[in-house]
């Protein structure tokens, strides 16, 4: 046979005949969260507090290739506030520079301190401030419905309260993205409302190993067949995303893109070190944007702009 005949050995079939893999053939969207209410600058002093620093933090990230913004606000001593006119204070910051970024406030920001009061009650009133101002200042906040969070925030997690709250939320045009720290969080969704019919498609629930009493992340490999494991029991119709905290959030949320999650969340909120196996704080949130969005370009998947992630996720505006 000369060398131009030559076709390849039966054996290759395997390997020349393999279809495209259709896991990561789709684009990805990127969120941030600057910061949150549980990390504070004696354990990372790089924590944007102010409304200046945490727009400053948000549009370095959105220049790196973040398409949503998940916001959280602190006073002036760094403690967590609920204050709407300081939420927007920072909102216009960021809009000024990025118009089309989906702004994501956190529902926490209905919580009421001197009442321990985080429910349909109190959220409602910050929803209707920020929709009050304009569609732009709120098109998704996240939902927590899992059980440790009713320990701590009277009525959160409970049927009757997540049902009432959803129904609220899709009636004025507000994505709810369900933060499932555990598995029951999925399980919860799927009992409460998706099997009657309340929740609107696509579904949006995020994995968030690492963090707020969750299922842990280590020791390898623990961390991710647990991941593998809460994406397997998503529900049909779900977007599915990752929002990974503590030491391992690299690697799980690298693992992540790979598994062909939807969208990948990063930043300071539940983070403090850039890599699991050295002590090396998180300088910018635009650090770690940008090392994921370059991994996962390396991987060749394409980032997601604000309008093709509003898509996706089914998130209006």
């Amino acid at each position: 046979m000369s060398p131009k005949e030559f076709e390849g050995v039966s054996w290759a079939k395997m390997v020349y005949r393999q279809p495209l893999n259709p896991s990561m053939d789709k684009k990805l969207c990127i969120g941030v969260c600057p910061t949150g209410g549980l990390i504070s600058r004696k354990q990372n002093p790089n924590q944007p507090h102010s409304p200046k620093e945490i727009a400053r933090e948000s549009i370095e990230s959105y220049n790196e290739g973040a398409c949503i913004v998940h916001i959280h606000t602190r006073d002036q001593n760094g403690f967590p506030t609920t204050i709407p006119e300081l939420l927007k204070e920072t909102l216009d910051l960021i809009l000024d520079e990025c118009p089309d970024v989906i702004i994501q406030p956190s529902a926490a920001l209905g919580f009421v301190p001197e009442k321990g009061e985080y429910s349909y009650e109190s959220v409602k009133p910050m929803v209707e401030k920020l929709r009050g101002w304009g569609p732009k200042y709120m098109q998704s906040t996240i939902f927590t419905p899992v059980s440790y969070v009713q320990d701590t925030y009277v009525n959160m997690a409970t049927e009757k309260n997540t049902v009432q709250t959803v129904k609220y939320l899709q009636s004025v045009g507000v994505k709810p993205e369900f933060m499932a720290h555990n598995w029951e969080a999925i399980v919860n969704v799927r009992e409460w409302l998706i099997k009657p019919g309340i929740l609107e498609k696509p579904y949006f629930i995020t994995m968030g190993p690492g963090m707020h009493n969750t299922g842990d992340t280590y020791p390898d490999p623990w961390g991710y067949l647990y991941l593998i494991g809460m994406k397997n029991l998503m529900p049909e119709g779900t977007v599915i995303g990752t929002s990974a905290g503590g030491r391992n959030w690299l690697p799980i949320t690298v693992e992540a893109i790979m598994l062909g999650v939807d969208m990948v969340r990063t930043g300071m909120e539940d983070a403090l070190w850039m890599y699991p196996h050295k002590n090396e704080l998180i300088k910018r949130n635009a650090d770690a944007v940008k090392k994921i969005a370059t991994i996962a370009k390396e991987l060749g998947r394409e980032i997601a702009t604000p309008d093709e992630a509003r898509k996706i996720l089914g998130i209006k505006l």
